[in-house]
């Protein structure tokens, strides 16, 4: 390796002209080294492969680093006349040469010109033969002090005209041998303040240093990044231009370089920036990272533990990082209960469930996590990337559940010491025509389980009605739908099983079939249709499931508790909460049903502890949750800027206590007609099936097995010597006034209702609504509904959610009125009373669905009390990365996203349509089937060809048979209809006629849909192509990601 200051000028290339003195020749190898920090650089080497050798681009004053920074010649003819222009350094000498043969004499062109620093232009003569150009160059000394003109041109203070440039500092190349040894002796640089940070502003400080001199001194700075690949390098876009020369002024003996941060919306981790000084060896590290390690810069994520899939227990927990302001540094927490079996390990985890941090196997208060590279991600940064977009989790290993028990995915979570309201709502602009439609489409996508056109028509009458005012229409909706009677499902199943067992056996094995299809029967028909979308939220947040064989055997149970679910929109959140805890089908699903007292032995030992299922789920789940929440659903902190959590174990325990005592008030008397009386025994069995008295009232307390004692419950002392129903109204009291309750289950009810990322202003508007009203739920559905980003038409790129299974199979049935062949009005043979029937629209029939695994949902069928989905579900993705949740895709599966869309297409394809599990012996004809009725879409197709009203679109139709402009508006017309039942309208409204777009591919499909058919004269063959449009129009529609989420 040979340093350049002592290559010889004799290893110019020819292009090069006559070399500089030796002692020239030195002091510019020096400088260019020290300009570029080649000094590690072979002289014949091509570092940066631009075709010259590293010894040239010395002579050159060119980048050896840079492969466009070389000497090169471009020759044109700008008006017939030739001109050869090459890039020139300022200092240095350049002679244009021309030759016939590039092996041949070479002839100097005119004189040689002097370098200024940008591009030169010379023009030449024409040749009558092709001629070959060069250019060489050579370093020039104008004032003959032995430093060549382009290094005075690199240091500060030089005149290349002038010996002494530095009169009271002696000649010029004493002064530059001086600065040469300057760079590689006492020359310093030192990170005086080696972190830049972002959000602050503040810049990292570089202080070079020399000895102090009268000249001043130049030194050129080189930017480079981390050796570590795994390690983040600062690029230019991440600081302001640093300087490539600094000059340390004459006299003086320190300088000082800032390294300011350039901020960006990028969460990063520490980028590593190093300012190395050319000539010698010195160099100094920096960091840009993005804030300071500050409890106000914290960034918060949570993972809510659960149980995992396939695993049967009762565990959950909480597991929060606290990531450092500069993302170097993460402090994982971890809280959680009630696991079936001893912990083996507890583990901070990749998607793909690899170990990235280990946390001590207990309930832990810190554990220091190191943002650093792994097996699973080759960079600090892929790390954090995978953190903050929903890729990481922790995972709960039991000796019960060797491959993990509960575990949960880390989200991003806003939090705050002191709470600032959210501003006041925007104003709720008036709206007409198709707009009007589309909200009108909305708010019943909202508020039922599906629109239908009937409805939007009488809402639009409603509106015009109150003067345009569609809010006050609404209002009066909400208050009339909470006005009607809900059916009752313990009338209906009872009705169902009568004919079920005529129909086949008395013994006949039926469970909870006909609770089920009543569901069915009451989402899609009911006339009380607020009511029933209001029950199937809550059956969502207050969860049973018949997948305890109990509850699935003792339907009845399960019928009485939807009932008490679908009254609840009419009432007080208390009342409900009241009604779900004296459930014994929520007794039975959460054990609190013949939940005795402690018993103790002789020592004082606890033979017998109250069970604490119901206590920690009444908290977590149906009241205040596990941590505690400002008015709008953003994080309490604590002054450490930890969440705070709500309850303590301690406060199960004493919860515990509280539910004892409650077990089976009434009974079915043994003998005929199986009366419902009094039961007088706390451990009464199950009883017998059909026979459910004690399933269908609410439980009565046991004076003898409540515990008695004194008790603090979050906080409250319940004193001693209070009875069951005393401590329960405590209890009651106390969680409906918690701080927390009401934002806590406003965001569960407008998840399911509206949206599932509601803002902060939305949620503490809707949390105002229930705390000031105590939770009165007529007032609480208004503020969902009729809140301005309710009403805002999607204007929020996050608004929406993404639609259940259930609801896309209701909302299709209810949107082409979809029937079976089964008129309910026969169950009033079977004692369902007329009352009932007066409950649903006139020719209202049955829907004998039953379970419907395709759907991956059936009625009050969650496979946990965690319900079908998590609340705060995140898929890994643009939505984690956004921050957003999408609680309804946890249950999205590459399996199951193809068997509901394929019930969808059977249903409206398919002879046997939404097919029902099973008929009736009795019935022939299979009129269980529910098939859609196409006749309105029908009609709507028809009345744009159907010219002579003949009820037949055939060649007497002059103006529009076989005419593919007429076909065309009626195929826009049955996918607007379509587009507006299904989707609100808003495949017209984002998409119009652009072409590409989801409408404008459907409208293509229906032109070519039985296109060879359009001539046909047959009207029975036209009839079958429109039937085949409609069918196209549905399943398309149904299938496409507008028709898969509610906006």
């Amino acid at each position: 390796m040979i340093p350049f200051k002592n290559l010889l000028p004799a290893f110019i290339l020819l292009t090069h002209g006559s070399p500089a003195s030796a002692g020239v020749a030195e002091i510019r190898n020096s400088v260019w080294a020290a300009r570029y920090q080649a000094g590690d650089l072979s002289p014949d080497a091509d570092t940066d492969g631009d075709g010259q050798v590293n010894r040239d681009e010395a002579i050159a004053g060119t980048d050896p680093r840079d492969p466009a920074s070389r000497i090169s010649l471009l020759i044109s003819r700008p008006a017939g006349h030739p001109l050869v222009t090459f890039p020139s350094e300022p200092g240095k000498k350049y002679q244009l040469h021309r030759s016939r043969r590039p092996d041949a004499g070479w002839t100097p062109l005119e004189e040689p010109v002097s370098g200024t620093g940008t591009s030169i232009s010379l023009p030449v003569t024409s040749s009558e033969t092709a001629s070959f150009y060069k250019i060489s160059v050579t370093d020039q000394d104008t004032d003959g002090d032995g430093v060549d003109d382009w290094s005075e041109h690199q240091l500060a203070g030089f005149d290349a005209s002038k010996s002494r440039s530095f009169p009271a500092g002696g000649d010029d190349l004493a002064i530059a041998t001086a600065i040469i040894g300057d760079w590689g002796g006492s020359l310093e640089l030192e990170s005086t303040e080696p972190d830049a940070f972002e959000k602050e502003g503040q810049a990292a400080l570089l202080t070079i240093r020399r000895t102090a001199a009268p000249y001043p001194l130049t030194v050129f700075l080189k930017t480079s990044g981390a050796s570590d690949p795994a390690k983040s390098s600062a690029s230019k876009a991440h600081y302001e231009a640093i300087a490539e020369r600094v000059v340390i002024p004459a006299g003086d003996a320190a300088v000082t370089v800032s390294i300011r941060p350039v901020p960006n919306l990028l969460p990063e981790v520490p980028r590593q920036l190093t300012l190395s000084a050319g000539g010698g060896h010195q160099s100094s590290t920096f960091f840009i990272r993005d804030a300071r390690n500050t409890i106000d810069n914290q960034r918060l994520l949570l993972a809510h533990l659960r149980p995992l899939s396939g695993i049967t227990s009762g565990g959950s927990g909480l597991a929060t990082i606290k990531l450092s302001g500069d993302n170097n540094l993460a402090t994982a927490s971890l809280s959680f209960s009630n696991l079936n079996s001893p912990v083996n390990s507890t583990q901070i985890l990749n998607a793909a469930s690899s170990i990235l941090q280990s946390i001590p196997p207990a309930n832990y208060g810190g554990q220091p996590w190191n943002i650093r590279a792994t097996q699973s991600f080759p960079t600090d940064q892929a790390v954090l990337d995978a953190l903050l977009s929903g890729q990481v989790k922790l995972g709960i290993y039991t000796q019960a559940h060797v491959t993990g028990e509960i575990g949960g995915t880390f989200l991003p979570v806003s939090g705050s010491i002191e709470f600032t309201a959210p501003p006041e709502a925007p104003e709720i602009a008036p709206l007409a025509d198709d707009a009007l439609d589309r909200d009108i489409a909305r708010f019943l996508t909202q508020a039922t389980f599906g629109p239908t056109l009937a409805e939007i028509e009488s809402l639009r009458t409603r509106v015009a009605g109150a003067g345009g005012d569609r809010i006050a229409a609404y209002s009066a909706w909400i208050d009339e739908q909470l006005a009607l009677p809900s059916p009752s499902l313990l009338a209906y199943t009872t009705a169902a099983n009568a004919q079920e067992k005529e129909a086949r056996e008395p013994d006949y094995n039926l469970n909870s079939q006909n609770r089920r299809r009543g569901w069915w029967l009451f989402a899609i028909r009911a006339n009380s249709q607020l009511k029933q979308r209001f029950a199937f939220a809550l059956s969502e947040i207050f969860v049973v499931s018949d997948v305890d064989a109990v509850i699935n055997r003792y339907s009845y149970g399960a019928t009485a508790y939807h009932d008490l679910l679908a009254e609840a929109a009419t009432g007080p959140y208390r009342a409900l909460l009241r009604s779900v805890s004296l459930s014994p089908v929520m007794g039975q699903y959460l054990s609190h049903l013949r939940n005795g007292k402690a018993t103790y032995d002789t020592n004082g030992n606890p033979i017998i502890s109250p069970d604490e299922n119901y206590a920690r789920e009444i908290m977590q789940l149906f009241s205040i949750g596990l941590v505690q929440l400002h008015p709008d659903g953003s994080l309490k902190l604590d002054a450490t800027a930890s969440p705070i959590p709500t309850y303590t174990q301690t406060d199960i325990g004493e919860m515990a206590r509280v539910f004892t005592g409650w077990s089976f008030s009434k009974r079915s008397a043994a003998a005929p007609p199986y009366a419902t009386i009094d039961n007088n025994t706390f451990n009464l069995g199950d009883g017998t099936k059909h026979r459910e008295a004690q399933w269908t009232n609410p439980m009565k307390a046991f004076p003898g097995q409540h515990d008695t004692g004194a008790k603090t419950v979050l906080g409250r002392n319940l004193p001693s010597g209070s009875n069951a129903n005393q401590d329960l109204n405590a209890v009651l009291d106390l969680l409906r006034d918690h701080p927390n309750t009401a934002p806590f289950v406003s965001r569960r009810l407008i998840q399911r209702l509206v949206t599932a990322n509601p803002s902060p202003g939305y949620l503490y508007r809707v949390s105002q609504a229930f705390r000031n009203s105590t939770g009165d739920f007529p007032t609480v559905i208004k503020a969902i509904l009729l809140d301005p980003e309710a009403r805002s038409g999607g204007t929020l790129a996050s608004s929406g959610k993404t639609r259940e299974p259930l609801l896309r199979a209701t909302g299709l049935m209810r949107a082409t009125g979809a029937a079976s062949g089964m008129p309910l009005s026969d169950l009033a043979a079977y004692g369902y009373p007329a009352e009932e029937l007066a409950k649903f629209p006139a020719g209202t029939t049955r829907y004998r669905l039953n379970r419907t695994p395709a759907l991956a949902q059936s009625p009050l069928s969650a496979p946990s009390v965690f319900n079908w989905f998590l609340p705060d579900h995140s898929p890994s993705g643009i939505i984690s990365a956004n921050g957003l949740v999408s609680p309804e895709q946890q249950i999205i599966t590459e399996s199951t996203a193809i068997t509901i869309t394929n019930f969808l297409y059977n249903g409206i394809f398919t002879n046997a349509g939404f097919t029902p599990n099973m008929g009736l012996p009795t019935l022939t004809g299979n009129p269980q089937r529910i098939l859609p009725n196409l006749a309105p879409l029908q009609a709507l197709y028809l009345s744009f060809l159907d010219t002579n009203h003949d009820g037949f679109f055939s060649p007497t139709d002059a103006t529009t048979f076989n005419k593919p402009a007429a076909l065309a508006i009626a195929d826009e017309a049955l996918l607007d209809r379509i587009d507006l039942l299904l989707t609100s309208g808003e495949l017209k409204a984002r998409f119009g006629s652009q072409p590409g777009t989801p409408r404008r591919i459907i409208l293509n499909a229906l032109a070519a849909t039985n296109s060879g058919n359009n001539a046909s004269t047959d009207p029975g063959v036209q009839a079958a192509s429109i039937n085949n449009r409609i069918k196209t129009a549905l399943w398309l529609v149904s299938a496409i990601p507008q028709g898969v989420t509610q906006k």
